[in-house]
């Protein structure tokens, strides 16, 4: 059997209140919209994902590459969504509709995973719907059966009241699988609400039931994988149940939380086993951190690689296309962007590295700042195996530091140091006798002002 999706992506996410539609925002390292492309993934081929949005969104260059993108112009609902994204259909498959299915996802629902659907998805009815008991009152579809349990209709949030909704009912979770050939039959039939201007894909429920089709029905335990992403508690309430997922996931693989509920991952952050992740670290999208690193409280790190063993923070701030070697070390108030610490290399107070090149066992001294912009481009610097960057130190790019090489604390480099070279720069050291009612040895001293606020 042949499998297609239809993923419902328009709405102008009034709700959101935000200039960035809600589709597009970011949840956890990935975009809302990226969630149900990736489930769409697990079942068919980009090329059979079908993307129904507004011309507006239409515009952004952040969709999924691949993907059949339809226009909805104007959007006059669900229905039509499926309209639009069914004849866009029908010239891929050349009208050959046999043993093919439909399946309809809604593009703001970024919690549902595969084993939400495998169960769904082997229904053989002609229409299958998936269903679930809400937790708490929200804006779902109610599912219709008549006495005998049979499904006969979905009924609209907006025409449902409010009373009815004590006993929390079986609700729609904006799930459907459809065989394309009663879709070609029953699409016309759909009605249009003059007066809200739309198509309701919850109809073909409906029409089916009159048609005396086969409807299916799939209850699912976990009716939190089917919220809805329209208002920013929406959002926020998606974010948490993400968040114990991939706890979930990483004290799995083998990491240790202190305190998980103060540690917020990415969708990809990987951990290996006998990591240790203190209280209150942000992991940005893109971070892997090896067998038995040490993260400390307070850091956070983003599209970066932790070596085995290595130590980070606290305090520290590990930025994009950084690489730490095994057992290196990153101290209290590192910053480090685009630069690499290798094997037994240390930078453990105070330092500022970027676009910083570090070989095997160099200590960067506290205070170290890497000054690698020059107002129009970012440039680089290279240091050496076994060098030693005394504290306090500016190295000044482009530079390179020669092996074994060591800088005197509070140098200002700008030129490159050979290999096994002692370089010092800065102004000569003047000590100046002070008379004894010079102002510098007549200072207010804090024990004196204590005595005398004591007597």
């Amino acid at each position: 059997m042949g499998l297609s999706v239809f993923i419902c992506a328009g709405g102008n996410s009034s709700r959101f209140k935000s200039s960035v539609p809600k589709l597009f925002q970011d949840l956890g390292g990935k975009l809302v919209i990226e969630y149900v492309v990736d489930l769409a993934k697990h079942f068919v081929l980009l090329e059979d994902i079908y993307i129904v949005t507004s011309e507006k969104l239409l515009k952004s260059p952040t969709w999924p590459l691949g993907c059949a993108l339809v226009p909805q112009d104007p959007a006059l609902g669900t229905g039509h969504a499926f309209q639009l994204a069914f004849q866009k259909f029908l010239k891929k498959h050349k009208g050959d509709l046999s043993h093919q299915d439909i399946l309809v996802l809604m593009g703001d629902c970024p919690l549902i995973q595969p084993e939400d659907l495998n169960v769904f998805l082997q229904d053989p009815h002609d229409l299958t719907l998936l269903a679930m008991y809400p937790d708490v009152f929200r804006r779902y579809g109610q599912i219709i059966t008549n006495d005998s349990g049979d499904v006969v209709a979905i009924q609209e949030h907006k025409h449902t009241p409010d009373i009815s909704w004590k006993n929390m009912p079986l609700c729609y979770t904006g799930v459907m699988k459809i065989s394309a050939e009663k879709a070609l039959s029953w699409i016309n039939m759909m009605p249009f609400y003059e007066e809200i201007q739309e198509y309701y894909i919850t109809d073909f429920v409906r029409i089916a039931y009159q048609q005396s089709a086969n409807i299916g029905l799939v209850v699912s335990q976990d009716s939190q994988n089917f919220l809805g992403i329209n208002t920013k508690e929406d959002w926020q309430s998606a974010y948490q149940v993400l968040q114990k997922r991939w706890r979930v996931r990483s004290q799995e693989q083998g990491a240790l939380f202190f305190d998980p509920s103060s540690v917020m991952l990415s969708w990809d952050t990987s951990f290996s086993q006998d990591v240790q992740v203190h209280p209150f670290n942000v992991f940005g999208p893109g971070v892997i951190v090896e067998e038995g690193a040490i993260i400390f409280p307070f850091c956070r790190l983003t599209h970066t690689r932790i070596g085995a063993k290595s130590q980070v923070g606290p305090f520290a701030h590990i930025k994009e296309g950084s690489f730490l070697g095994k057992q290196s070390c990153v101290g209290s108030f590192v910053e480090m962007t685009r630069s690499s610490l290798d094997d037994y290399s240390q930078a453990k107070h105070l330092a500022y590295l970027g676009d910083v090149e570090i070989a095997k066992d160099v200590n960067i001294g506290a205070g170290v700042i890497s000054c690698n912009y020059d107002g129009t481009h970012k440039k680089k610097i290279i240091i050496e195996k076994e060098a030693f960057i005394g504290a306090g130190s500016m190295l000044v790019a482009p530079l390179t530091v020669g092996a074994s090489s060591t800088i005197g604390a509070g140098s200002v480099i700008t030129e490159d140091v050979p290999e096994n070279t002692l370089s010092v720069s800065r102004s000569r050291q003047i000590n100046v006798a002070l008379s004894k009612d010079s102002r510098h040895l007549n200072r207010p001293l804090r024990s004196k002002k204590i005595e005398k606020n004591n007597s």
